[in-house]
C-alpha cells in the first residue's frame, strides 16, 4: 500500500478532525488529547466513553454521537489511548452542563480486551476512583479465536465492540441507574461473538510494507485485528463454503457455553481493502446459512466499521438476543461508525 499519510502521528491527528468535520452532530476535541466529546445525550446518568488504539476507523472516534458514545479516546495505530487522555475525557464527561437533564452518577468505559488498554484505561479509572468518582470498565472479548470457551472473559475484543457499544448507549439513554446500564454491558458482551478471517496483511503506515507474512492463495481463519495469528491457516475458499463454516465455528462456540441462540443480530465487517461488493456476497451466504441452521436473524449490518488499515478479510459478528436487548441493539443512534434511522 502506499498511503496518502505517511506518519503515524500525522494519520491519527487528520483522522480525529475528520470525524469532527464530518459529523452532522456536534462534537468537541478534549484539549490537548486525541479524544472526542459529544454533549448531546441529556438523558443520561451514566456517561459512556470508548476507545482503543487508531488504525480501526470508523471505530473508535466515530462511534461518538447521539445514541452513541459520549466520548472516545484514541492511542496511536495499533496503540493504547494515553491514560492521561483516558482521564481527562472521563472529567470532561462528567463536568456539569447545561445541556443535561440530570446530573451524571458515574462513567462507564467500554473497551477491547487488549493488555495495553486494560492497563492504561485501569489505570484512568483508579484515578477517578481515588477523586471520589464512580466508574466501571467492560472489556469487550467477542474474538472466539483468541481463547478457548473456558476462557471466554480472557479473549481479545473486536468488531462485536460495536454491538456492545450500542446496546449500553441505549441502555443509558432511558435514564437507568448505573447498576442497570453496567449489567446490561455485561450481558451485551457475553452475548456477542465474533471471527474474522484475513486472505491479505494490513500494510504498516511508516514502512508501507505487510505487517506479517500470509503467503498467496492462503486464508487464515482468526485472524486477529492486529494481525495476532488465527487458528486456522488453509486453502483460499470462495464465500460460498468458507462463510458457512464460520458460522459453524462461532454457533459452536455459543453451544459450548450453553447459550445457542435462537435469534440474533449479525454483521459483516470489512477489514479495510475488502470491496463491498464481496462483503454483500459475504452478507448474503450468512443470512442463507443462518437460516440453514435454523436462528432467526433480526436484522443484518454491512459494512467497514472495525478496520485493521488495509486488510484485506473479513469479520463475522453474532449477538444473541432477548426481548432486553433487541430493542436497545435497535434503538435510534447517528455517529460516523454507525446508526440507526429514527
Amino acid at each position: 500500500m502506499r498511503p496518502f499519510l505517511t506518519k503515524s502521528p500525522d494519520a491519527v491527528e487528520a483522522v480525529l478532525g475528520g470525524i469532527i468535520a464530518s459529523s452532522r452532530h456536534p462534537l468537541e476535541q478534549v484539549p490537548g488529547h486525541l479524544a472526542l466529546l459529544h454533549r448531546g445525550n441529556p438523558s443520561r446518568r451514566v456517561r459512556i466513553l470508548v476507545g482503543g488504539g487508531s488504525g480501526h476507523e470508523p471505530l473508535f472516534l466515530g462511534a461518538v454521537g447521539p445514541g452513541m458514545a459520549d466520548a472516545a479516546i484514541a492511542g496511536q495505530v495499533f496503540a493504547a489511548p494515553n491514560p492521561m487522555s483516558v482521564q481527562a475525557a472521563i472529567e470532561a464527561c462528567t463536568a456539569p452542563s447545561p445541556r443535561s437533564s440530570v446530573a451524571p452518577e458515574g462513567s462507564l468505559l467500554i473497551y477491547g480486551n487488549y493488555s495495553g488498554d486494560v492497563l492504561n484505561f485501569g489505570f484512568a479509572a483508579d484515578e477517578i476512583r481515588q477523586a471520589g468518582g464512580r466508574i466501571d470498565e467492560v472489556r469487550v472479548h467477542d474474538d472466539i479465536a483468541s481463547r478457548p470457551p473456558a476462557e471466554l472473559e480472557k479473549r481479545r475484543g473486536i468488531a462485536g465492540d460495536i454491538f456492545v457499544i450500542k446496546t449500553t448507549c441505549a441502555a443509558a439513554d432511558r435514564g437507568l441507574p448505573f447498576d442497570d446500564v453496567l449489567r446490561i454491558a455485561r450481558k451485551a458482551c457475553l452475548a456477542t461473538r465474533s471471527l474474522g478471517v484475513a486472505l491479505g496483511a494490513a500494510s504498516s503506515i511508516d514502512t508501507g510494507k505487510p505487517m506479517f507474512d500470509l503467503p498467496a492463495g492462503q486464508i487464515e481463519i482468526g485472524m486477529g485485528l492486529h494481525g495476532e495469528m488465527g487458528v486456522k491457516r488453509s486453502a483460499f475458499e470462495p464465500a460460498a463454503t468458507l462463510v458457512p463454516h464460520m458460522l459453524e465455528m462461532i454457533l459452536a462456540d455459543y453451544a459450548a457455553t450453553g447459550s445457542r441462540p435462537a435469534r440474533v443480530a449479525a454483521m459483516v465487517n470489512g477489514l479495510g481493502s475488502t470491496t463491498i461488493l464481496e462483503l454483500l456476497a459475504v452478507s448474503a451466504r450468512l443470512r442463507e446459512a443462518l437460516g440453514t441452521q435454523g436462528v432467526a436473524v433480526s436484522f443484518l449490518r454491512t459494512g467497514q466499521f472495525a478496520t485493521s488499515l488495509d486488510m484485506a478479510g473479513f469479520s463475522i459478528t453474532l449477538m444473541a438476543l432477548d426481548s432486553e436487548l433487541e430493542p436497545l441493539l435497535d434503538a435510534p443512534c447517528s455517529s460516523f461508525c454507525y446508526s440507526n434511522p429514527a
